[in-house]
């Protein structure tokens, strides 16, 4: 199966169905996104990239973004998780800029069973 990330690096101009799987980011495991081809050239035009990560790197994202006194949705510390890998890529003079859309009251359930454990 095709994701974003797979269609974007394979110069896909859509990205195909795929089977929803469980994930922390809930807001992005969209089985079907509406919005793929919009999404896909937006980060073309953009020189952006696709990062992937794994769910324990969003975990710890999330954690140290509660730390710092973020309460954000697992799916917005995502962007953050993706970070450090895009550190080795960074051009010099880069800004990175990472949006923390989604309040961490959206998924309180999961917040506390991900932050009960840490204390």
């Amino acid at each position: 199966m095709v994701d974003a990330c797979q269609a974007f690096r394979q110069g896909i101009k859509t990205v195909p169905p795929i089977l929803k799987q469980d994930t922390l980011a809930e807001g992005i495991a969209i089985a079907e996104p509406i919005r793929g081809p919009q999404i896909l050239r937006a980060v073309e035009n953009s020189g952006g990239a696709f990062l992937e990560v794994e769910e324990e790197e969003i975990k710890e994202a999330l954690i140290e973004l509660a730390r710092k006194g973020f309460y954000v949705e697992p799916t917005a510390a995502a962007t953050i998780a993706a970070i450090p890998k895009y550190l080795s890529q960074l051009k010099r003079d880069e800004t990175i800029v990472s949006v923390l859309t989604g309040h961490g009251l959206k998924s309180t359930e999961k917040m506390l069973k991900i932050l009960v454990k840490e204390h």
